[in-house]
This record gives C-alpha cells, structure tokens and sequence, in this order.
C-alpha cells in the first residue's frame, strides 16, 4: 500500500501540469470553440451565419485525451393537457439559465433555432502539441478540410485562442 501511495504521489503532479497546459480557449475554422476551464468544466460553441448552438459540462483528461461530458440544462415547458390541468415538461434550454417558458415561447425558440438548440459537440479530443485534435471512427481528423463558401482548405483541428 504504502509503494501505491508513493507512486501516486509522485505521477500526481505530472497529471496536474499537464492539465494546466490544456486549459484555455481553442476554436477552429468552422465556427466551433470549446473553453476548457480549471475546474473541469467545459463551454462548447458553433456559430454559423445566423445559426448558433452551446454545450455545458465537465471534462477530463486521460493521458492525452480530452473526453466531455454534457450536463444539460433545462427549461420547464408549461401547457394544458387534454383534461385542461396544467402539465410540465423538461426541453433542452435555448440558453444557459433555466426557466419557466409557455408554449407560444417554446415555438418561438423552436423557429429561429430551426428547432434544435444543440450541435453536436464531440465526445473527446485529443491534445498534442498545444492543438486538439478531433477523433472519428477511431482515426485522428488531419487532413484539410474545405471551407464551407470558399475552396480553400483549412486545417481541421482546435488551436488555442484568446477570444
């Protein structure tokens, strides 16, 4: 027992440095960003045109790879049902307050935001070199992707940010 808290207490701070090294603000070339914060939390975002999404949640660091978790937030969406009693039901959260909303409110949101608040955040990233790379089908994403107006191609990973 004794060599198991030795050893731990000497990794540990090798662990911890390295988280430092990954928290902060990335974002690429596709309207995605994601803050990575001290405590573990984590802000993902995509802005497109007039088109927006967010993510909240916790993240953590296992050798190399960054794995998110989603904490979703709610709104109570308020509406009569059949028998004209009032029921409630929970809906993904237009923003990052919780709130009670109607329904004209809820078909408010569900028009300008085409009806889903969320895009798709990825599950884990991979940190290498002060980028983070995205993962898919178990192969890292390197290859330049195109642009979405133009033919260029960018490079398809996060990059540290100060905005």
């Amino acid at each position: 027992m004794k060599i198991l808290s030795i050893t731990f207490l000497l990794v540990l701070p090798f662990a911890l440095f390295a988280q430092d090294k990954i928290i902060g603000r990335y974002r690429d070339y596709f309207g995605n960003r994601v803050q990575l914060n001290a405590d573990n939390t984590f802000l993902y975002t995509w802005n497109f045109d007039m088109a927006a999404s967010w993510t909240k949640g916790t993240w953590l660091l296992i050798n190399d790879t960054v794995f998110f978790h989603m904490v979703p937030i709610y709104d109570t969406l308020s509406h009569p049902s059949s028998n004209n009693s009032i029921v409630d039901t929970l809906v993904l959260s237009d923003d990052e307050k919780p709130e009670r909303i109607t329904p004209l409110q809820n078909a408010a949101i569900a028009l300008s935001s085409g009806g889903q608040n969320r895009m798709t955040y990825p599950n884990k990233l991979l940190f290498r070199k002060g980028r983070l790379y995205k993962i898919e089908n178990g192969s890292l994403v390197i290859k330049k992707q195109k642009g979405f107006w133009t033919g260029k191609k960018w490079d398809p990973w996060f990059f540290k940010s100060d905005n």
